[in-house]
């Protein structure tokens, strides 16, 4: 759990908050007494006879100030952090929507928690002594606790990241022009057929507050985790492969109850950031999630993922599952999921823009990309009408290789000095690839010719090597293919020209401490006619003009000439390069 905030008290915090919310939005403004955002009258719909409010506690944004305007929320109220608002604070947050001529019926969405149901309860029947029509659903999605302890049976299921899909459903209904009656029976199907369950990876930490209690060690998660700390079901030692623990979510929200979702069901998938996991991880969630459920023959018909509702800083997610066919089973006049993709101005809404497909089957893109037919009989033709034989060339290749993977560690260690230390894998992984693409016959030396060769082998590396030295890598081996395809191409004037195409692409050079220092005395001896091991003979040297030279490119500028007292080593990357022109000489002469 991280403890450090920019904002070290939430005195003020929340009101400064929402007006950063209201400032997003020009519809909006802010009644700042009782923290109420509201789409200011003569931007809402006229079409629109209801009003659809929500709020609760600070510390869940973007709820629910972001998700008010046209479409969604009419207003929202905020308390303090994991507060509830008072009943004061809700009754204006209710007035204020209502406000039009004729004035609105108004439609509450409350999360289940005990000070919400109270203090929006108790605002709820002073608005209907005014005169004000209501109607409120309550959102309970919350699976993980059922069934654990009596007292969790009476108060019933906690409100979770599902509450954001119920206000998005009925706030579209709203915009369609729905009587109250049709929003209450519409709510209430939907907050029925919604289940949710989250999972925590350590506890939030609200700013100026202490540590929390029993925080979760490193090696744990906690199943079932609230939106305010809450304890969950259990807890566990975070899985190795976190499929399982997905799988397990998944399982417990599919039997929640008996037969909540059938094989042919349609469902929505609602997957909540919690606020600290990071968009690499929550991607990898909605996968796994979507894998779990296949497995389960649940398909669904709309994937939403965003920060929804979240607990401040926590690192976790939730998943929510709405059974849409259930829903159509009681009220069939409504199309849920046209609710879902209806537009909305509601800044923080992350859902379905248009043209979602009818069917989400795994397709085949190859005929969308232009494949590579094979050459007709050049290459044989080729190496008929020279006296070079394919077979030194591929042992020249396969020596290279070979001569990578004996420095692998080398390169690792004098990466790690003056960079990320990734250099030793990428070239081992561009090695050992070629050499694969031996054995599975992608690469056939006698049967291409010298620029299909080069091409595929730069084709092998662009796909094998990551990062810097592997797009360098690609780009010469495609401008050296393109050399080499020209009619009677010399081989030594192919590899300047491939090193000048380079050079529009780098603006590395001689002495700036990159692969340039190997690569370019190599291509230029060549290029003036000196012979194969003179060529090597000067990368050799160039590579070893690196050692202690000052970087001018790449990570290592911010390295020093000195480390400690240890003199910086060779270039990784040029040593690399040497490494691959050395093993090719030994191959080709021994």
């Amino acid at each position: 759990m991280s403890k450090k905030h920019l904002y070290n008290t939430s005195e003020g915090l929340v009101l400064k908050a929402l007006e950063g919310a209201v400032a997003l939005n020009p519809t909006l403004h802010l009644h700042a007494p009782s923290k109420s955002v509201f789409i200011h009258p003569k931007h809402r719909s006229s079409s629109s006879t209801v009003a659809v409010i929500s709020g609760g506690g600070a510390g869940h944004e973007p709820a629910h100030a972001s998700y008010t305007g046209r479409g969604m929320l009419t207003a929202s109220v905020s308390g303090d952090i994991f507060a509830s608002p008072s009943a004061k604070q809700v009754l204006n947050t209710l007035n204020l929507a209502a406000t039009s001529t004729p004035p609105r019926d108004v439609l509450v969405i409350i999360n289940n928690y005990t000070g919400d149901r109270l203090n929006f309860g108790l605002a709820i029947e002073k608005a209907r002594g005014a005169g004000t029509r209501v109607e409120s659903v309550v959102v309970a999605d919350d699976v993980s606790l059922l069934g654990q302890s009596e007292e969790a049976g009476v108060v019933g299921a906690r409100g979770l990241g599902g509450n954001i899909l119920v206000c998005k459903i009925l706030g579209a209904l709203a915009e369609r022009g729905a009587a109250l009656d049709v929003m209450k029976r519409v709510g209430d199907a939907v907050v029925g057929n919604l289940r949710s369950i989250g999972v925590g990876l350590g506890h939030c930490h609200v700013p100026g507050r202490g540590s929390v209690k029993e925080e979760l060690n490193e090696y744990e998660c906690e199943l079932g985790l609230g939106l305010h700390n809450e304890p969950g079901v259990r807890r566990m030692k975070v899985p190795r492969k976190p499929e399982e623990l997905i799988g397990e979510m998944v399982d417990k929200v599919v039997n929640s109850s008996t037969g909540f979702v059938g094989e042919q069901d349609g469902v929505v998938l609602f997957v909540n950031n919690l606020g600290g996991m990071s968009q690499l991880e929550m991607g990898a969630v909605v996968r796994d999630t979507l894998e779990q459920l296949d497995k389960r023959n649940i398909r669904p018909a709309r994937v939403l993922s965003s920060s929804y509702m979240t607990s401040l800083n926590a690192p976790g997610f939730s998943l929510s599952l709405l059974n849409v066919s259930k829903i159509h089973a009681s009220v069939s006049d409504v199309d849920i999921l046209a609710l879902i993709d209806d537009p909305t101005d509601a800044v923080a809404w992350v859902g379905t823009r248009a043209h979602w497909p009818s069917s989400r089957e795994q397709e085949e893109h190859k005929e969308l990309l232009p494949t590579r037919e094979p050459k007709d009989d050049q290459g044989a033709r080729f190496w008929a009408d020279r006296d070079i034989s394919p077979d030194l060339v591929k042992r020249g290749i396969l020596s290279a290789c070979k001569a990578v993977l004996r420095v692998e560690a080398e390169l690792t260690d004098y990466d790690t000095v003056v960079g990320d230390g990734d250099c030793g894998v990428t070239f081992a992984s561009g090695a050992q690839a070629v050499m694969e693409a031996f054995v599975t016959d992608e690469l056939i030396v006698g049967s291409m010719s010298p620029s299909e060769l080069v091409s595929r082998i730069g084709d092998t590396l662009e796909d094998n090597m990551g990062g810097t030295i592997g797009a360098l890598a690609a780009i010469f081996f495609t401008a050296w293919s393109s050399a080499l395809s020209a009619p009677n191409p010399a081989f030594s004037s192919s590899l300047f020209s491939a090193l000048d195409t380079l050079s529009h692409h780098t603006p590395a050079k001689p002495g700036d401490r990159t692969i340039i220092d190997a690569l370019h005395p190599f291509c230029t001896t060549l290029g003036h006619q000196g012979g194969l091991g003179e060529a090597v003979q000067a990368a050799r040297k160039g590579a070893e003009k690196t050692r202690g030279m000052k970087a001018r490119l790449g990570r290592a500028v911010y390295v020093g000439a000195e480390t400690g007292d240890r003199e910086l080593p060779p270039d990784p990357g040029a040593w690399g390069v040497l490494a691959v022109l050395e093993g090719f000489r030994d191959g080709v002469s021994g």
